[in-house]
């Protein structure tokens, strides 16, 4: 059983990985489908350390156009493995046509109204996820982020993959595909 056991991790641990191979310098095009649609890129600074910027658009009867620029630092664990989890940070701005200055609120402990404005603003976040690599260059991905809002976000929840936290924190799960470029 000893030997067993042995001969199996040497065997995996000379095996290496499947998809091996160094991600320096390379780019890459994500393409995402929740929570909104969204196309970005991503330069990898080192194996496991990607920059990704990217542009998301929609369209809702509700809120009308929406749109958002964004960046995002990842951070990957194994990247020679089939299926790798990551952390990440990130930072973007937000606009939709919904955006107005809503009436006051209740009146405050010194007595003046509250005044909020919805739909645009900046909003940063983390979060976590796993990409599972189905090809040397196409990978799929998923995440789970809570991002903070600058301002009151109430009605910019879209679609069933985000969900409000607070009236300035939601939680979102993004999908998507990338594809690397070598």
């Amino acid at each position: 059983m000893r030997a067993t056991a042995l001969a199996l991790g040497l065997t995996l641990g000379l095996a290496g990985p499947s998809f091996a191979q160094s991600n320096r310098g390379a780019f890459a095009v994500d393409a995402m489908i929740a929570p909104t649609t969204g196309l970005g890129f991503a330069y990898y600074v080192s194996d496991g350390l990607s920059l990704r910027p990217w542009l998301g658009l929609g369209y809702s009867d509700y809120q009308g156009l929406f749109a958002n620029v964004g960046a995002q630092l990842r951070y990957e664990f194994g990247t020679g493995w089939t299926v790798s989890p990551y952390l990440s940070a990130s930072a973007q701005y937000s606009h939709s046509e919904a955006s107005d200055i809503v009436a006051p609120g209740p009146y405050g402990p010194q007595g003046s109204s509250q005044v909020a404005f919805n739909g645009s603003g900046g909003q940063f976040g983390a979060g976590a996820g796993l990409r599972l690599r189905v090809a040397s260059s196409l990978s799929l991905f998923a995440e789970g982020r809570v991002l903070h809002a600058t301002y009151p976000i109430g009605e910019l929840k879209r679609g069933w993959s985000a969900f409000d936290l607070n009236d300035r924190t939601r939680g979102e799960v993004v999908l998507g595909v990338s594809y690397l470029f070598h």
